[in-house]
């Protein structure tokens, strides 16, 4: 989710731009009180129609809903709303942007404003869109922190430009730099880091942000497990930070942790707790977890019952999972000295579609076993 939210926690100073109205929003949004969330924006839109904050909270609050909708489920009037939200937003942001006392405020929002739109279509991989988006927000956000260079939330932005920039294919990457920004990885983890530690509203988001990175790119330490448990202590029923401190703890390799997070999750998949049921992780990708944690924790027959369940289903999602569950089934079967269904195994892998390096993992496999 790569938000702009303020931190539930409560302002450290006081900013012009700071509404406490906004920051117990936005917590809600954390804390899953989506309808609670909901009634403060509109209120506050009411008392403030000519102001663009109120409308971009209402399309972050859309942009989450959508987020949060199961993966067969058309977003349809969410994104609608969407939409309606960031165009009503950007009209206020450019109108007060042209005036010099609100100057600030309106780039801000800009900012923010094209920040969302360039996400969306670097989700949806939409990448001639995106790139001029993106530009747009690299320079209203650069604008932000040249008027005030103490404004922490600015960081964020940029942390989220600098750090995902570097990572793109290369030909999407020489496309940014055709339309002005270059990536820099390691600048953007610090701009993170920093608007997590000083920013007045963008400290969780920046948290949960750097979470998502080392859950999935970054190699996690024991200060990113703190930083899980934290945000995880503070919004027990997010799924998104339920669901990614559990990663952290699978990366890090502390599978009896990571068991009992997988498996509250899947427990809350099962009986409908609200928003489980999404499109960042289906009952199959938990069983894949849980699978692994068994097998990495000496319950070899619990973690292959887990990967013959999830083989047995109709259709298997995400598709990723199916040639992940061949590669671990390989190992079991290798660590029986079964080196026929090990390459078996692989071989199916080999016969699925090739997801975050799958194929060349079965290929090194067989190639240690003598396979193809």
């Amino acid at each position: 989710m790569w938000l702009v939210l303020p931190r539930a926690a409560g302002a450290q100073s006081v900013h012009p731009l700071y509404d406490a109205d906004l920051d117990r929003a936005c917590g809600l949004m954390l804390s899953m009180d989506l309808e609670g969330a909901r009634r403060i924006i509109d209120n506050w839109i009411w008392r403030s129609p000519g102001r663009p904050d109120g409308y971009f909270y209402r399309a972050v609050l859309y942009s989450w809903r959508i987020f949060l909708l199961p993966e067969e489920d058309e977003p349809g009037l969410l994104r609608d709303e969407f939409e309606k939200a960031i165009r009503d937003c950007r009209i206020r942001a450019e109108k007060i942007s042209a005036r010099r006392e609100t100057a600030f405020e309106g780039t801000l929002y800009l900012g923010a404003i094209y920040g969302q739109e360039a996400l969306l279509a670097l989700i949806d991989r939409k990448y001639l869109i995106m790139a001029p988006l993106a530009k747009q927000a690299w320079l209203n956000v650069s604008k932000v922190l040249e008027m005030d260079p103490q404004f922490y939330d600015g960081y964020f932005g940029k942390g989220i430009y600098l750090y995902f920039t570097d990572l793109l294919p290369t030909a999407i990457k020489l496309l940014a730099q055709a339309y002005g920004f270059e990536g820099d990885r390691q600048q953007g983890l610090a701009d993170l880091r920093l608007a997590g530690e000083k920013g007045l509203y963008s400290r969780d988001a920046s948290r949960l942000m750097l979470l998502n990175i080392y859950a999935l790119i970054e190699r996690p330490d024991s200060a990113v497990r703190e930083l899980g448990r934290e945000l995880y202590a503070r919004y027990p029923d997010d799924p998104l930070i339920h669901w990614r401190y559990g990663d952290i703890l699978l990366r890090m390799k502390d599978y009896a942790a990571a068991e009992k997070i997988f498996s509250e999750v899947a427990e809350r998949l099962e009986r409908g707790f609200p928003y489980y049921r999404n499109r960042m992780f289906t009952a199959h990708s938990m069983a894949y977890r849980l699978g692994v944690c068994d097998w990495n924790m000496g319950k070899s027959r619990e973690a292959m019952a887990r990967f013959d369940s999830i083989l047995a289903a109709e259709k298997i999602s995400p598709d990723w999972v199916e040639p992940f569950v061949y590669l671990e089934q390989g190992k079991i079967y290798l660590s029986r000295n079964d080196h026929v269904r090990a390459r078996r195994a692989w071989e199916k892998t080999l016969d699925c579609s090739d997801y975050f390096g799958s194929r060349e993992e079965a290929k090194r496999l067989l190639d240690m076993i003598g396979g193809r």
